[in-house]
């Protein structure tokens, strides 16, 4: 009995290493952690397989484009526009499209984990 909970609390603390380790290396490419230039060449693609920056990208596209943080009090300081806070995080934002296809990954992405999830019940209802 003893025995079963002790590898219990091993595969779990292994499946919640490698889940922190997914997430803090999502969370690396989402931008805000590091400039997405300044990524090496060689690991600039993991930015296009991050949620997190996706999910990233639709809240800033939604919260910024066409937003004046200029007061209309007459005061000359005015920070940045939204449109300028968009374009320091190199984001593209022309169109409407441009918010819809990274949520269009979002859903593209639960879809196929989804689906995988699936595959891998009916492969462990089959073992049994």
């Amino acid at each position: 009995m003893s025995i079963n909970i002790l590898l219990y609390l091993f595969i779990a603390a292994v499946a919640l290493i490698t889940v922190i380790l997914i997430f803090v290396i999502m969370m690396m490419f989402t931008g805000f952690l590091i400039d997405l230039p300044s990524i090496f060449p060689w690991l600039s693609w993991m930015q296009w397989i991050s949620a997190f920056r996706y999910a990233s990208n639709v809240l800033t596209i939604s919260e910024f484009q066409g937003l004046n943080f200029c007061s209309s009090n007459g005061t000359e300081f005015c920070p940045l526009t939204g449109e300028e806070v968009l374009a320091k995080r190199e984001l593209t934002h022309v169109s409407s499209w441009d918010l819809w296809k990274n949520f269009f990954a979002l859903t593209v992405m639960t879809i196929g984990l989804f689906v995988l999830a699936y595959i891998q019940l009916i492969r462990m209802k089959r073992k049994k």
